[in-house]
């Protein structure tokens, strides 16, 4: 099983686990590798760029269940962040179907952010339909498109040959499961050659060559005596010498071959760490040419490379939210009322669960047999909920009128982009976890409802339409 703790002081140095990592790493062929179908390993930027022009992107991820407890959580260390274009701070979520809230996830994704697959119920080295069936529920049940949902990291970073195997087959644009120190700490690269870093259960020798899927290897947090941390590096110090960490370590990447930096989390053990975190993403966002981007943002990047200069210009950095003019459920604020979908959502009762969705509760809770139950108001009934059509965008489709707000004449967007942080939304509460009514430091939640205060009511950033 992979941790996410790596005691290399305690084995071997990192420099030699690093040697024995490229020793059995495969070559990858230049000749046959044409950018950008095919990108090599490689600690340098793209294309030969020079290093000191390149954008230093920060990838910051979050895992496991997106619910009333953990986005509060995870939405506290964005809200305070802007890109240097003034536009709010994204974030990638390798979200679960178990304890999750549908409503939650869409209005997650409804802001801009990315949605990426952790499977169903968490499970290390998942079968197909882990993967499948986790992708299936939140598309139905979210309405988030499959072609959004374009990323997997393995639970408990535990990946086989057959991981890769199913993600590929799932048709799923990259994978960031993989840890990276120092000598293998690569830019994203191609699995056309197969697995280049993180050799320690032998993946690298193993053939693992899918053509096309990405790695987008997760760059660990390195202590001054060599143990790497790959998440939640607060759990493992206290919280100058974390602070010193992150910095040593930003600064590793800024001032060497700006090889993205990422900081990956699991919001429930964020806890008291949000201080530390805010107070170093407010450093390094004071450096010039640093953007924090999803890692769909980061890919987009990676086939059409510019400079750090052209960055705000790309149309993927860009963020503007529909103008719909009305209220619908689809995860927005759409009447600045203050509130997200307020009355529309549905409350789903199940006896392991409940969360809330815009798309009609199931009879039965999603699970690996049956990802997809049948509705429980069914097509033709009165107050069924009409699925977004593969012909609308999500945020554009009202599914109670069955009627989507978009076309070539009426779509108009609003550029947050010189808006500042302000409304804070109310989310329903989820009572499906563990966790049930509590928050992420163990407090005791009062009412129905958690506040969450990302950028603009979870309605900045929008930057996935037609």
């Amino acid at each position: 099983m992979r941790f996410t703790t790596i005691s290399l002081a305690a084995a071997i140095s990192a420099l030699f686990i690093a040697g024995v990592a490229d020793a059995q790493a495969p070559a990858c062929d230049t000749t046959k590798c044409v950018f950008p179908a095919c990108v090599c390993p490689s600690v340098n930027p793209p294309k030969g760029m020079d290093p000191k022009t390149v954008p230093q992107f920060f990838t910051l991820t979050y895992d496991d269940a997106i619910q009333s407890q953990t986005v509060p959580v995870a939405a506290s260390l964005m809200t305070p962040h802007r890109n240097p274009n003034n536009c709010p701070i994204k974030a990638t979520w390798f979200a679960q179907t178990l304890y999750s809230d549908f409503a939650l996830i869409q209005q997650w994704y409804a802001a801009g952010n990315e949605v990426a697959d952790h499977t169903m119920n968490h499970i290390g080295t998942p079968p197909m339909e882990e993967v499948s069936g986790n992708r299936k529920a939140i598309n139905a049940f979210s309405g988030i498109p499959y072609a959004k949902m374009t990323g997997f990291r393995a639970p408990f970073l535990n990946y086989s040959k057959s991981t890769f195997d199913i993600i590929a087959q799932e048709k799923i644009q990259y994978d960031s499961s993989t840890s990276a120190t120092t000598t293998d700490a690569y830019w994203p690269y191609t699995l056309d050659f197969g697995v280049a870093n993180d050799c320690w259960n032998g993946i690298c020798a193993q053939g693992v060559a899918q053509p096309g899927l990405w790695e987008i290897p997760m760059h660990a947090i390195i202590d001054p005596k060599g143990n790497a941390y790959s998440m939640d590096v607060q759990l493992s110090g206290t919280a100058s010498d974390v602070s010193q960490w992150l910095k040593d370590n930003f600064n590793r990447h800024y001032q060497g071959t700006r090889q993205p930096f990422g900081i990956y989390l699991h919001p429930v053990h964020v806890g008291n760490a949000s201080g530390l975190y805010n107070e170093f993403f407010a450093w390094a966002a004071a450096q010039k040419d640093v953007w924090f981007v999803t890692n769909q943002q980061l890919l987009e990047w990676m086939k059409n490379p510019v400079p750090a200069s052209e960055l705000a210009n790309q149309p993927y950095m860009k963020c503007q939210q529909p103008a719909v003019g009305k209220e619908i459920c689809n995860g927005l604020d759409d009447s600045k009322a203050g509130s997200i979908d307020k009355g529309l959502l549905q409350m789903c009762n199940y006896a392991t669960g409940s969360w809330s969705t815009c798309y009609g509760c199931p009879t039965v809770n999603p699970s690996v047999t049956e990802p997809i139950p049948a509705r429980a108001v069914a097509a033709g009934q009165t107050g069924y909920r009409t699925p977004v059509p593969a012909t609308c965008a999500m945020e554009w489709w009202d599914p109670v009128a069955a009627q989507c707000l978009c076309n070539s004449s009426n779509c108009t967007f609003t550029d947050i982009a010189t808006q500042t942080p302000s409304a804070t939304a109310p989310l329903p509460t989820s009572t499906g976890s563990p966790n049930k009514g509590k928050n992420a430091a163990g407090q005791v939640m009062t009412g129905s409802m958690a506040t969450l205060g990302l950028a603009a009511a979870l309605a900045a950033g929008l930057a996935q339409f037609l």
